[in-house]
């Protein structure tokens, strides 16, 4: 199980311990221990989950929109992957749903 606390993800069960996974700062997700460290692995913008290191920037992978995580490049199209609530991490629950489904995509397991 993984956890969730001061935008580090990490691999413990309860918030806070265990080995740093990866971080997130301003939508960019890294492999680093601490916030901002670390190589860009992903972005989120405006709800549209991409691979590239600067926000906005690199290939679509999937986008959020109403609880539904979706495969399409542009919000609200493609087909349904699951909910939100399929890939929460714990300790994430009041960050934003695109970066909620990305952090645990790319620092825990690949969707797409």
């Amino acid at each position: 199980m993984s956890n969730y606390r001061d935008g580090v993800v990490r691999d413990g069960s309860s918030i806070g311990s265990g080995s740093a996974l990866g971080n997130i700062r301003d939508g960019i997700i890294r492999d680093g221990s601490s916030i901002g460290s670390g190589k860009a692995l992903g972005n989120v913008r405006d709800g549209i989950v991409r691979d590239g290191s600067s926000k906005g920037s690199g290939s679509a992978l999937f986008n959020v929109k109403g609880d539904v995580v979706r495969n399409g490049s542009s919000l609200g199209s493609g087909s349904g992957i699951g909910k939100v609530s399929d890939f929460t991490i714990k300790g994430m629950e009041r960050e934003l749903d695109a970066e909620i489904v990305a952090a645990y995509h790319f620092l825990i397991k690949k969707i797409v």
